[in-house]
């Protein structure tokens, strides 16, 4: 989906729907919640394998001592400039990698 798109969406709705709340689903991951921010992030952010899942900008890979090289292999999970939501239940995440 386009920003213009959840624009357009979002000019539809009568005042009435723009005072509930914003909620999220993730089927995937069994979580559910309120969307508490919308962040634009001024790198391109990475995923290295973390759990639970964790994003890093280059500097911060570089200060946890990856090569420029090794970076480079990694894939830009959401690249600069970008605006996303992050989808954080903390007890269904730690739940989820704790189970045997």
């Amino acid at each position: 989906m386009k920003l213009k798109d959840l624009k357009a969406w979002i000019n539809q709705l009568s005042d009435e729907e723009l005072e509930k709340d914003l909620l999220y689903n993730s089927m995937d991951y069994g979580i559910s919640g309120h969307v508490k921010e919308i962040s634009k992030n001024d790198a391109n952010l990475y995923y290295v394998g973390d759990e639970p899942v964790l994003l890093h900008t280059k500097e911060e890979l570089k200060q946890r001592g990856f090569t420029d090289k090794q970076i480079s292999k990694f894939d830009v999970e959401i690249p600069k400039d970008c605006y996303y939501i992050e989808l954080s239940n903390e007890y269904s995440i730690l739940e989820r990698f704790l189970q045997p």
